[in-house]
């Protein structure tokens, strides 16, 4: 499976599932096990290198001013999130992480387990093996530079518009990875 036709097939899932993200992984999942091996795989490494891009400290503290306090386990969930919604939304939210804000509606389906569920179904369904653990040209360790969230002015600085967002949304707890 190439780029483009993994980005389509995430696409194609999103428009059909609209702003049900819960059906768009259920979508993903039923597209994927009529996929041979070959392609299944291929569109895992692809998910995993997607992973791997959103993989930082600007994108984690992004998750943390929108979400709260987020728990170090739920950033690949995060991250699944993030892909469901396709290749400008991961292009951009890796390039300016503040753009994370353009998903907040959507917010309360980021720590869901269900993408990372279904593309390890789909590859033992497919496969009848295991998938392989995430990206091995990815970092071991998140990447970039750490705004400290307890700063208002840090925040302020890096991440305008989702220091707009808490002032808005004052019950979200203290952002922070933990």
């Amino acid at each position: 499976m190439d780029e483009d036709k993994f980005w389509q097939l995430v696409a194609e899932c999103r428009q059909a599932g609209g702003t049900d993200t819960e059906v768009v992984a259920r979508l993903l999942f039923r597209r994927l096990r009529v996929l041979d091996a070959t392609e299944v795989a291929g569109f895992l490494r692809l998910w995993e290198r997607a992973r791997t891009r959103l993989y930082g400290w600007p994108v984690a503290d992004a998750a943390c001013l929108l979400l709260g306090p987020v728990e170090e386990e739920d950033l690949a969930h995060i991250q699944d999130w993030i892909i469901s919604y396709g290749r400008a939304a991961v292009d951009r939210i890796a390039a300016d992480p503040d753009g994370l804000v353009d998903l907040a509606a959507d917010a309360g389906n980021a720590r869901e387990q269900w993408f990372g569920e279904f593309t390890t179904e789909a590859y033992i369904l497919v496969t009848g093996a295991w998938p392989p653990e995430g990206d091995p040209d990815g970092p071991d360790n998140l990447t970039g530079e750490r705004v400290d969230l307890g700063d208002p002015a840090a925040v302020e600085r890096r991440f305008p518009r989702l220091a707009a967002y808490r002032r808005d949304h004052p019950g979200l707890g203290v952002p922070g990875l933990h």
